[in-house]
């Protein structure tokens, strides 16, 4: 019986080429690779064999041969942990870095190829990504635009893919931002009467600091400067799924030292001081848990609430509170930028600046 007949060159050039499917874009279209031989079909189908071998094994280990071959859920996850993971506080990985990977961006694009991901493909994400059917503020947007820029550029500087798809995404949509509750400075200072007679300290204090919870919480007799009327912020209190963290505030610019007036310096100074921090826990000496001083200032808010008609706030709206007295008074925005502990100026105009309209008639008298 003769040889079978050799099957002729497919291609113009005398090669052969066989085709395989190794994936598919965003919307479906296979993504096809081609793999030549000059001596035969047969040839040109086992090195497109070799390959789909070569590619599960990588797949399976995690390494990549190639750029096409890194997945964005295997470069998110590597990312957070070589580049995130330990550079910041626990609580700012888990909420402002590991949860919308986790949650939004690995769904949304899951085992797409890094290099195949378009800028159409980052705008799709935006336009459709959602908090339970309800659009996210363009504050939060712009972390995840922030997140995802720094992904592909870590990819980038890793050969891992050529272009960053993410420079010049748009929001279409997204919750404007709702105005915070605060008190005036009359009304500031019917709390700060009230929590006088209290005995709330926590709250006289937030009123004289615009202290963020976590910072109230790890704020200790030694960050008290009696002599130079300040406190002196130097670490907060973070909670995790139930796991209490003592460590650095949120930022750099979040390590501060705030002046303070005269009448609370001597406010501090008759407070019984019988223990390293300057608010405790109820049953001994260490510092109060966020979530158990968010309880108790709930419980007091309702109190303060039903005897003299003002609205709740949070212990943040007594933060904004702070900044907005000051604004009034006709403190500059870098000033208030600086006590804030604001990492930047446009966060603070974001909040502040509404004021400025009345600042400026009540500065020119008219």
């Amino acid at each position: 019986m003769g040889r079978p007949k050799k099957e002729k060159p497919n291609r113009a050039d005398g090669t052969y080429e066989v085709k395989i499917t190794i994936g598919k874009t965003l919307d479906g279209t296979p993504i096809r690779k081609s793999f030549y031989s000059t001596i035969s079909k047969g040839d040109a189908k086992a090195k497109a064999e070799a390959y789909k071998i070569n590619y599960a094994v990588k797949e399976i280990t995690g390494e990549s041969p190639e750029p096409s071959t890194t997945t964005f859920k295997a470069w998110a996850l590597r990312w957070l942990e070589t580049y995130k993971k330990g550079s910041v506080s626990q609580h700012t990985y888990n909420f402002t870095y590991k949860t919308p990977v986790e949650k939004y961006m690995i769904p949304y694009f899951g085992n797409a190829k890094m290099i195949n991901i378009k800028p159409v493909d980052i705008q799709g994400y935006f336009n459709s990504v959602n908090n339970d059917g309800e659009p996210f503020s363009e504050s939060i947007l712009k972390k995840h635009k922030m997140i995802l820029n720094a992904i592909f550029q870590s990819a980038i500087d890793n050969d891992v893919c050529y272009k960053n798809p993410v420079k010049n995404i748009t929001f279409t949509k997204y919750q404007e931002k709702q105005k915070r509750p605060v008190y005036n400075a009359k009304q500031a200072e019917i709390l700060r009467e009230y929590a006088i007679e209290k005995a709330a300290h926590s709250i006289v204090i937030l009123l004289g600091t615009g202290l963020r919870r976590g910072e109230l919480c790890g704020l200790r007799w030694k960050d008290v400067d009696f002599e130079n009327q300040c406190i002196h912020v130097r670490q907060a209190v973070s909670q995790t799924s139930g796991k209490v963290t003592i460590g650095k505030p949120k930022t750099k610019t979040s390590v501060r030292s705030i002046p303070i007036s005269k009448d609370l310096c001597d406010y501090l100074g008759s407070m019984p001081r019988d223990g390293e921090y300057v608010i405790k826990a109820l049953d001994g000496t260490e510092p109060i848990t966020p979530h158990s001083f968010s309880d108790w200032f709930e419980r007091f808010m309702r109190d303060f609430s039903a005897e003299t008609g003002l609205s709740k706030l949070t212990p943040h709206e007594l933060r904004h509170t702070y900044g907005t007295v000051l604004r009034e008074r006709g403190i500059d925005i870098y000033t208030i930028q600086k006590v804030m502990g604001h990492s930047d100026i446009s966060v603070t105009a974001s909040v502040y600046v509404h004021n400025d309209l009345d600042v400026l008639k009540r500065n020119m008298g008219l």
